[in-house]
């Protein structure tokens, strides 16, 4: 149990894919299982008797049903290929410790935080599979419910005990870490990436942009400080929240949005024509105001400026977000409720809201 708990250890370190982590640890687990089984508790009427049962069922407890699949499959190839006369019945009584791990996760899914009892339980559940012993010889029977059953089962809920907690502390630990990073790289109210997040993704992408056309948009909302002191800032959370739904579904898998601060969101969009850009804004500002006209009581008339960089190859974040600024000035300067390309060309210009 020591060895597989420090090999643990190093594989998550290794990987903080899900899928990637599931297959990982069923080998490990299923590994573990083969090893004990090299040395037995001991041999009852001619039947060997080790802990197997227990790594197929924690990898199922802990890390899901792929990783108990694979455990099982492992532990079960290795008990067939043994050639023993039991061990079909064995091969039954990993399946039903696999079963058995899957229903102990199931009943314990919503618990937050497990403690030791729920190990003991856990150990218990796996435990259930030796009434495969039922399927062997009858003259088997009292022997090994006398001498193996209830070493197997001690051995079981201090493994669970021990193994399963530590495993699933680390587990968990992963699972807190990667919900910490997904809150940093996340604005809190309305779900988009932050600024941070956005520099880190922008520079990742256009280091590996290599198809022609980029626009970098800046979107700000008009007159939004009227609709914080007329309506509430109630209301006006209400407004940034649709407004990045609204982006986030106006653009592709591959673009990015995200919320600067305030009321100032940013796009990216790859692979795109300057034409098409103004394609894309004039739906947004579209559904921006029908927004406005229809998800309150009363008319909001929203209406955004638009400030655009396109390039025929990436720039820096820097230089992109300096020449969307210009043009998002200009826009405000003309008027506001339109946009303007870093050429100083209106893309799209709207002097009243007649949605």
């Amino acid at each position: 149990m020591a060895l597989i708990a420090a090999t643990f250890y190093g594989a998550f370190k290794l990987t903080s894919q899900s899928v990637a982590q599931q297959i990982l640890f069923g080998v490990i687990l299923g590994a573990g299982a083969v090893l004990v089984s090299l040395q037995p508790i001991m041999h009852v009427s001619g039947i060997q008797n080790d802990t197997r049962n227990l790594f197929v069922g924690i990898a199922a407890a802990i890390f899901g049903p792929l990783a108990g699949i694979i455990a099982f499959a492992i532990a079960a190839a290795t008990r067939y290929f043994e050639a023993a006369p039991s061990a079909n019945v064995c091969i039954f009584s990993l399946f039903v410790a696999g079963c058995a791990g899957l229903f102990w996760r199931h009943c314990t899914r919503n618990i937050e935080r497990k403690r030791e009892v729920h190990f003991i339980v856990l150990g218990l559940t796996i435990s259930l599979s030796y009434i495969s012993t039922f399927l062997l010889p009858r003259d088997h029977w009292y022997d090994i419910f006398t001498t193996a059953v209830p070493i197997l089962i001690a051995t079981n809920i201090i493994g669970a005990l021990v193994l399963g907690s530590l495993l699933e502390r680390q587990h968990d630990q992963k699972k807190r870490e990667k919900k910490l990073l997904s809150q940093a790289s996340l604005d809190p109210l309305t779900g988009a990436m932050n600024r941070r997040a956005f520099e880190k993704e922008y520079e990742a992408s256009i280091s590996s942009q290599k198809s022609s056309g980029v626009a970098f948009i800046i979107i700000d909302l008009d007159h939004f400080k009227e609709v914080n002191d007329t309506y509430g800032h109630t209301v006006g959370d209400k407004v940034l929240v649709g407004i990045s739904g609204i982006l986030q579904r106006s653009i592709r898998d591959a673009d990015l949005s995200a919320r600067f601060g305030g009321d100032e969101f940013v796009l990216c969009l790859f692979d795109i024509s300057d034409s098409y850009v103004a394609t894309i804004i004039e739906r947004i500002q579209d559904f921006i105001a029908r927004f406005g006209n229809e998800e309150f009581d009363f008319n909001l008339n929203l209406t955004v400026s638009v400030g655009v960089c396109w390039s025929e190859r990436p720039l820096s974040l820097k230089s992109a977000f300096e020449v969307a600024d210009k043009s998002l000035y200009q826009a405000k300067a003309d008027g506001k409720n339109q946009s303007v390309s870093n050429e100083q060309i209106p893309l799209t210009s709207r002097v009243a809201n007649t949605v």
